[in-house]
């Protein structure tokens, strides 16, 4: 059933990626309330039933449509070279408490990572929205920074897809290693959350003791 295959596939890609401990830490943690991230590795059945909504699907295969357009009209984009889903890994020292880990391994993986016809790279990263707000999304912004870092990649582009419009945003200033060890450190130690509107989408608010009131939703 093409129904069931979509869904395992968008199960198999979140415990890929999102899932960190031992020592690892994956970027879409790093941006994002680090005590969900407890909350995954305990619960674990409750992150995988998020997966299953319809537009958490839309969402992948919007990714893999827009991969393979621009790999198929890489020179109409103005590229000479396209590589997709690209795995980015770098072993990061953090100086900090004695009860934190001292060497962490920062895992992502690259939507778009593309050569230009000028010889310079960039990485793009698609993300879909439900409307035309907030954008671009600070976690978003810091989550290309990141992978920008650890490509060293001096420019990135933000790509959102959405009902309203399609928006593009140029990156240019990548993490610096400095910031990039403060924001492991944050979520070593648990920082939660990072944004007050992250609990009213998260599947833990239920029994999360830092949940926020909110009173919208973004």
């Amino acid at each position: 059933m093409i129904q069931e295959v979509l869904y395992r596939l968008q199960l198999r890609d979140f415990e890929d990626h999102s899932v960190s401990g031992d020592g690892v830490v994956h970027v879409s943690a790093l941006v994002q309330c680090s005590l969900k991230w407890f909350f995954v590795a305990k619960y674990p059945e409750l992150a995988r039933a998020q997966q299953f909504q319809g537009y958490m699907i839309l969402g992948k295969l919007v990714h893999l449509g827009l991969q393979r357009t621009v790999e198929k009209f890489m020179s109409e984009f103005g590229f000479r070279s396209v590589s997709v889903e690209v795995p980015l890994e770098k072993r990061i020292n953090v100086d900090g408490p004695a009860d934190l880990p001292t060497i962490v391994t920062v895992k992502g993986r690259a939507d778009i990572l593309a050569e230009t016809l000028d010889e310079e790279k960039v990485i793009v990263e698609i993300k879909t929205a439900r409307g035309d707000y907030n954008m671009p999304s600070p976690h978003h912004v810091m989550q290309l920074r990141t992978y920008m870092n650890m490509a060293n990649v001096a420019k990135g582009i933000l790509l959102y897809i959405t009902p309203d419009r399609i928006a593009e945003y140029t990156i240019n200033n990548p993490l610096s290693d400095h910031e990039l060890q403060k924001l492991i450190k944050e979520f070593l130690q648990r920082k939660a959350p990072r944004y007050d509107w992250e609990c009213g989408y998260c599947p833990f608010n239920i029994l999360c003791p830092r949940k926020k009131t909110n009173s919208y939703r973004r």
